[in-house]
């Protein structure tokens, strides 16, 4: 029996949770930015068959490839700017009530930056700058924490779709 997409995600979730409990802080802040463009590309997918159900038989030709061109660019965009345009996603959606809506939306950018900042030093650098291991294990929950929330939407999705 094939596994659901989600159900591999949020196992993979869970993976990182792991990961984070036994301090290994190295593999959760490499693999978060990952699995939050994996997330991400799901739920795009939901939105991308909800359109073809609901929309596109009002574009032209034209027009359905010109958003499928412009899709295709979107995902081969950096880590960081995918996940920050799903993060204004969900601050457009009203996920967030309106009067916390700005300070988690800034809560969660800061926590992706740090998190693709130190990814990128990791992947880069990670022998020659020396980093605390306060800040890895900060990263590492961060990382967690985008992952639950893109997670939930991808739970709340996914019975939708």
């Amino acid at each position: 029996m094939a596994l659901s997409i989600e159900f591999k995600l949020l196992k993979e979730l869970d993976e990182l949770r792991a990961a984070h409990e036994r301090a290994d802080y190295f593999f959760v802040v490499v693999l978060a930015p990952q699995l939050l463009v994996q997330i991400i590309d799901t739920l795009a997918s939901y939105s991308e068959e909800w359109i073809e159900r609901k929309i596109t038989s009002k574009f032209t030709r034209e027009e359905k490839e010109v958003y499928r061109l412009a899709g295709q660019l979107q995902k081969k965009e950096s880590d960081r700017s995918y996940i920050v345009g799903a993060l204004v996603s969900i601050f457009e959606s009203g996920h967030w009530e309106a009067c916390s809506a700005k300070s988690n939306f800034v809560k969660y950018f800061t926590k992706l930056d740090d998190l693709v900042s130190l990814r990128n030093v990791f992947s880069h650098e990670y022998y020659i700058k020396e980093i605390s291991i306060n800040r890895a294990k900060n990263c590492s929950k961060a990382g967690i924490q985008l992952a639950e929330l893109f997670a939930e939407q991808l739970y709340s999705e996914g019975e939708n779709a």
